[in-house]
């Protein structure tokens, strides 16, 4: 699904990526960690389009996009979630949906006068919203929403966005405990819908909360001053002692 080599990222003269190699599968979650600053979300940003490539690749779908600009990458299959909620909180909650509903089916300007789309889209909100109980929010506005409520909202988003491999950061930030079951079971809900080319959706996720990760993910990569300095399982990555110094300090 997707394969880096060698990448490089500078932020002006600053280098933050050194030499990054990784693939993910599809139909796998893959989980990131690493101390704060060490270029978790810079990586996010290589890959989908935010952050410029100074040397190396990257590959989605055996095509090589590393100097394609952020649109022509989520036009290909790649949606992409950020650390602080990007929903438009003065819209609806349903108007939130129907933004990311309308340009990935390619409706027409007139389909809001159409009543097989407008039935359609209906239903595609409803099932969505459902599924982690926001019914009753379909028509509030977005701003009204918990912290973890809009998570949900944005993860809603990147569901029906049918693109191939997802790049989630820091999901429960700003999320209450009692949310996360529910964020954890969404995540893995994405994986189940079918979509693009190969028909199998990846994950790629950034997230702070260990316990929250090794439980959702199948693999763990680690990421240490810009390089990888380990991957493996999560049961594998919790048990290494020099991890646990590099990590906590």
């Amino acid at each position: 699904m997707l394969k880096l080599e060698n990448l490089h990222v500078k932020i002006g003269k600053t280098p933050i990526l050194h030499e990054i190699s990784l693939q993910v599968k599809p139909g796998e979650i893959v989980g990131i960690i690493g101390p704060n600053g060490s270029g978790k979300t810079t990586l996010l940003n290589a890959i989908s389009g935010f952050a410029r490539v100074s040397d190396g690749s990257v590959v989605f779908q055996d095509q090589d996009i590393t100097h394609f600009a952020p649109y022509r990458r989520a036009n290909l299959g790649i949606g992409r979630s950020f650390q602080n909620a990007g929903i438009f909180r003065d819209m609806t909650v349903e108007e939130n949906l129907i933004i990311a509903i309308e340009q990935v089916k390619k409706y027409p300007w007139w389909w809001k006068f159409d009543r097989k789309f407008i039935h359609k889209t209906d239903a595609l909100i409803d099932e969505a919203l459902e599924s982690v109980g926001l019914t009753g929010h379909k028509k509030s506005l977005a701003g009204v929403l918990s912290g973890g409520q809009l998570r949900l909202l944005e993860l809603l988003r990147l569901g029906v966005s049918d693109g191939d491999l997802l790049l989630i950061d820091e999901p429960t930030a700003g999320v209450a405990p009692a949310m996360k079951k529910t964020l954890s079971k969404t995540i893995r809900g994405l994986l189940r819908e079918n979509t693009g080319k190969t028909g199998q959706r990846s994950i790629l996720i950034i997230e702070h909360d260990l316990k929250f990760l090794f439980e959702l993910v199948d693999r763990v990569i680690v990421i240490v001053d810009g390089n990888v300095y380990m991957e493996g399982k999560p049961e594998e990555v919790s048990r290494d002692q020099k991890l646990q110094e590099v990590y906590f300090g």
